[in-house]
């Protein structure tokens, strides 16, 4: 133990120095000033362990020197020395600040140098419990503060239809609010609160199970940003499965990140839902086609059957052609029969031989083009109307445009012309093909309308494109229909909203829309639109079917 010690006395250094020489296990470097005055001035740009005061440098105003002292020194003991035996005047002393009073001619070098040592222990002893004291304080305001706090966010989180969960940064659950246990517990742990995350679920990402440390959750304890993700899924270790839309954020206090706070809703029911709605407005968008496309495929059908009844009356009648060659083949072979030929050539004449030869082949040329349109009708509804997949695979974009197009034709051929500007170089790209037809129906059969909705005799322009950059691909839509203005721009995604007539829509095509490419695709959706001169619908698709890591959220 090295202590320093200030010495304020007028005998100089060396006979107290003589006194409290070091001793094993308690050095001591000493310090002398000869007036107050100078005393103050070092205590001001020094510290000291201890401060010994001999009574001869003071005045009349002895308690006045010592509050001074013990004001400049600050926790430091002070210990006087004196050569008076007065009580009182000891009392006064300490009463005024001082440790300890001592009459020099009764204290020895050994007692002097355990008096001090006893003043620094106590002295450090006594902040240490003086610390200990205001920690154990600040800890119990901070305790009562937390379960008031607890009992505000219980009484609001309580009648919350979301699960709440208040976590520490290692995922030691807080506080969970009666949603969050009714979600997530059990008959055997109906309380989620004083439970790590890990035991109760992990969440669940590309067929993994992220623990805690793994996940957003960590991420949002390291960064302090927000998360965000409206279609995710909680494995529970009790083998339950619970989709979820859910947020996460930062718990902060007094600038640093204590742990997180964890919002979530059961989104089953809404899902369920979802599909159901997909799977319903799909039917019904087949039901609209299928009058078109029996249409589409009665036309080719039609001169399907009268060129193949031209064809059968044609054979019959080269077919007695064919006949009468033979038989005067039999009956004039080799010999030359001038009459017989000129008969001949007549008959051919008035069969019309030569238009057959001419019109023969574009009629079976017609023949196999209707029914190579008839085949492509058939095989783009089979394709557009094929269940659909419940994991995403690679997709052909392009031709998934071909086939939507052939489908829908009958909403667009009488209002509008189609330019196509397709990528040769497009990449597959992993979607759901069922899900994604339905969104490019939606948004051809909505430009169409667009476009109907002008009321004009001419006819107007869908214009589709396909492009790639980087790791994405974009679907362009577009039409030169009658726009929107900005107020309906900002509504078109809602559910339910509509601007066609009753009985025309039902609010949910674009809503689905975003969903199928926002939320199970990872993408993104915008429309740029003009009042009077159109709008146009870009799709962005992750080409191999995953989020950016950059986007944080969903």
């Amino acid at each position: 133990m090295r202590s320093k010690i200030l010495l304020l006395s007028q005998e100089g250094q060396a006979r107290v120095a003589d006194m409290l020489a070091s001793r094993p296990g308690f050095e001591i470097r000493i310090e002398s000033v000869g007036t107050i005055h100078q005393a103050r001035e070092i205590l001001a740009v020094e510290s000291f362990d201890a401060i010994l005061f001999d009574t001869g440098l003071a005045g009349s105003g002895l308690q006045e020197d010592i509050q001074a002292i013990v004001s400049a020194c600050g926790p430091a003991p002070l210990i006087l020395l004196t050569d008076k035996e007065d009580e009182d005047i000891g009392a006064a002393a300490v009463h005024a600040g001082a440790h300890d009073y001592l009459v020099k001619r009764r204290i020895n070098p050994d007692a002097l140098r355990r008096i001090i040592r006893y003043a620094i222990e106590r002295t450090q002893f006594q902040r240490k419990y003086d610390r200990l004291t205001r920690l154990n304080s600040e800890r119990r305001r901070m305790e009562e503060a937390l379960r008031e706090s607890q009992d505000r966010i219980r009484a609001i989180t309580e009648s919350l239809f979301e699960g709440v969960l208040v976590t520490d940064i290692d995922g030691f659950v807080a506080f969970s609010n009666h949603s969050a246990d009714s979600l997530l517990g059990d008959e055997r742990t109906p309380r989620i609160a004083g439970r790590f995350v890990d035991s109760i679920f992990s969440l669940r990402a590309d067929q993994r199970l992220l623990l805690f440390s793994e996940g957003p959750f960590s991420k949002v304890v390291e960064t302090g940003q927000s998360w965000r993700d409206d279609d995710a899924v909680f494995q529970l270790r009790n083998g339950r499965t619970l989709l979820v839309a859910y947020a996460c954020s930062a718990l902060v206090e007094e600038g640093i990140r204590k742990g997180i706070i964890i919002s979530f809703r059961d989104i089953q029911s809404l899902k369920r839902a979802q599909q159901e709605s997909l799977q319903a407005s799909k039917l019904a968008s087949v039901g609209q086609l299928a009058a078109g496309i029996a249409h589409e495929i009665n036309t080719p059908i039609q001169y399907i059957g009268d060129n193949l009844r031209f064809l059968g009356d044609s054979l019959d009648t080269l077919l007695e052609v064919n006949r009468r060659y033979r038989d005067f083949i039999d009956l004039h072979c080799g010999e030359a029969d001038a009459q017989a030929r000129e008969a001949l050539a007549t008959f051919e004449t008035e069969s019309d031989l030569s238009y057959l030869r001419e019109e023969m082949p574009p009629a079976v040329s017609q023949s196999l083009d209707g029914v190579g349109q008839v085949a492509r009708i058939v095989l783009a509804m089979k394709e557009f109307s094929h269940p659909g997949e419940r994991e995403k695979v690679a997709v052909d974009l392009n031709r998934a445009i071909e086939n939507t197009l052939a489908v829908s034709r009958n909403e667009w051929k009488h209002v509008a012309e189609v330019r196509l500007d397709l990528a040769e170089d497009l990449p597959q790209v992993a979607c759901l093909p069922g899900e994604m037809n339905q969104v490019l129906l939606n948004l051809i059969v909505n430009a169409a309308h667009a476009i109907q909705a002008r009321q004009s005799a001419e006819k107007g322009l869908i214009n589709l494109a396909t492009r790639r950059h980087g790791r994405f691909v974009d679907i362009i839509v577009g039409d030169d229909g009658v726009g929107m203005s900005e107020s309906i721009k900002e509504r078109i995604f809602d559910p339910f909203f509509t601007t066609k007539a009753v009985g025309k829509g039902t609010g949910q095509g674009l809503a689905i829309c975003r969903d199928v490419v926002v939320t199970k695709h990872s993408g993104r959706i915008s429309v740029d639109t003009e009042e009077g001169k159109g709008t146009v619908f870009t799709i962005c698709l992750p080409i191999d079917g995953k989020a950016a890591q950059a986007a944080g959220r969903k």
